[in-house]
């Protein structure tokens, strides 16, 4: 299997960036001598929730990286600076998100007994959320096939 790339999401851009920094607009347009202490903080949760996107989201496709590459040793999510080896995996399941994609856990062997859990959201990660676990349960089961033959 050759290796499969994944972009980060510009539809979440609308919800992370435009919303909010138009919300931040209007609240800096209606600032009186009146009400200004009661709008600065709204303002500045408006203003840090554009800043941790455009962080997120925007950053990410100037510099043209991908959100998430799979291949046949490992998956790397760019967004957390992630890798799993699948050689590692014990247990991959998914759980949806309130209308934000879905949560991939991965349960890995750690050392000897020890064992931890990571997560992949694929809100960030442009194309279908089916799709995306498919192609990781797929890269998965190969790897097992490989490490583990059938007698």
């Amino acid at each position: 299997m050759n290796t499969i790339t994944y972009r980060c999401s510009k539809a979440l851009w609308l919800v992370g960036i435009v919303i909010p920094f138009a919300l931040t607009f209007i609240c800096i347009a209606s600032l009186d001598s009146y009400n200004w202490p009661s709008l600065l903080p709204v303002i500045t949760i408006l203003s840090a929730v554009v800043v941790y996107y455009c962080r997120q989201c925007f950053t990410y496709d100037l510099k043209d990286k991908a959100a998430l590459l799979l291949d046949d040793e490992k998956l790397i999510y760019y967004i957390d600076n992630t890798v799993i080896y699948w050689k590692d995996v014990i247990d991959i399941s998914y759980g949806k998100v309130c209308g934000q994609g879905l949560s991939i856990f991965f349960t890995i062997n750690k050392e000897g007994i020890r064992e931890k859990r990571v997560c992949v959201s694929t809100d960030l990660v442009a194309g279908c959320d089916r799709a995306i676990y498919n192609d990781i349960i797929a890269r998965y089961v190969k790897m097992r096939r490989k490490a583990f033959p059938a007698v």
